[in-house]
């Protein structure tokens, strides 16, 4: 596993132990999202990392993966070098992105 993935999955497990902003009940535990993306359910954040540059060039603050209902999305929060964060939400299935979020 590369360097980048263990610092994204570290990100994914302290999202989950601090309980940022989202509903704890919408939030994947650990355990469940290694078993979905072992069973092709949703890709991997090496995969979606590798499908969105925008990802790889800055700094990533926040990282949850979540559930409503049956849809699971990544909700990645970027600090980019001009000093403002954008947060995106993307579909964990097939990787697009849903939405984009420009802040200060």
């Amino acid at each position: 596993m590369s360097y980048l993935a263990k610092s994204i999955l570290l990100l994914l497990i302290c999202g989950f132990a601090v309980g940022v902003s989202a509903d704890p009940q919408d939030k994947v535990d650990p355990d469940l999202a290694a078993e979905l993306v072992d069973q092709g359910l949703i890709v991997s954040l090496d995969q979606l990392l590798a499908m969105h540059a925008i990802l790889t060039g800055n700094r990533m603050l926040d990282l949850e993966l979540e559930q409503s209902d049956e849809e699971f999305t990544y909700e990645i929060e970027v600090l980019h070098a001009d000093g403002h964060v954008s947060e995106y939400e993307f579909d964990a299935v097939t990787g697009e992105l849903l939405q984009e979020t420009f802040g200060e």
